[in-house]
């Protein structure tokens, strides 16, 4: 089925590959552009992708972006591709370096540190990984670095063991009141469930790009990741944005947000 020239864009990362695996065929009738989680709500705001996948804090801190309902990227225990990874033992984390690449993980980071573990760890933009004590590593370079000297904690197990909660990472959004939503929001459903049914294909080739074993692949987008987001999923997602405002982690995120997912 042929589409007005939309154009989608996401992470280049393998945990949206089931998302976008049917994007990116000749045949999909829209355009698929990959660029850092951070740039892509810029690219939304600006006019230059219909709907794209945001990391969660972007749509907090824009209300002028509305998510498609039932579809994103989730983790109800270990990810192992959201990462803090400790150049010193846990307890004496103080300074964190922050990935670039996400808002997301990095609140993430802070608010389990000094919930779950007790610890006022701070945010540090801009420190070098190697002089922090600790830093957010996301993405497929989560799944393929060395473990950090002092070990590494997966973000999503220890938001779970403090909430008994999934937590939501990145949602399809859209501009509020695109005049083509409906469709957006059908091609979007439409790819997730062509994308879930090439499970297997899209982690032979994540594997080869990767180094890793199929299997491991394999398993971590059939049980790491999940893509269908349900009550539990939005009842994460509600419990990260009052963590957000409890620990003043908002900044220019605004106060003003629907995330009916």
């Amino acid at each position: 089925m042929k589409h007005p020239n939309y154009i989608f864009a996401a992470v280049p990362y393998m945990n949206a590959a089931p998302l976008t695996w049917a994007l990116a065929r000749p045949d999909s009738g829209v355009t698929l552009t990959e660029d850092h989680p951070s740039s892509l709500a810029a690219k939304l705001l600006a006019g230059e992708a219909d709907a794209a996948l945001i990391p969660v804090v972007d749509l907090f801190r824009n209300p002028d972006l509305t998510p498609i309902p039932g579809i994103g990227i989730a983790a109800r225990r270990e990810v192992e591709s959201v990462l803090l990874k400790c150049n010193r033992p846990l307890a004496r984390v103080r300074r964190i370096a922050t990935d670039p690449a996400s808002a997301t993980s990095n609140r993430l980071a802070a608010i389990v540190l000094r919930h779950r573990l007790g610890l006022d760890a701070k945010l540090v933009p801009g420190l070098a990984p190697d002089e922090a004590d600790a830093y957010v590593l996301i993405g497929d370079r989560a799944l393929v670095e060395e473990p950090a000297p002092c070990g590494d904690q997966d973000l999503a197990e220890l938001w779970r063991s403090m909430t008994n909660l999934p937590f939501v990472f990145a949602v399809w959004a859209h501009r509020r009141h695109h005049e083509g939503a409906d469709d957006l929001a059908r091609i979007a459903r439409d790819a997730c469930e062509r994308g879930l049914e090439q499970i297997d294909a899209i982690a032979a080739d994540y594997a080869v790009r990767l180094g890793l074993s199929t299997e491991r692949c394999v398993t971590y987008l059939s049980e790491r990741i999940r893509y269908r987001l349900g009550t539990n999923e939005m009842e994460g997602l509600e419990r990260f944005w009052v963590l957000l405002q409890e620990d003043g982690l908002l900044d220019d995120v605004t106060t003003s947000r629907e995330t009916s997912i």
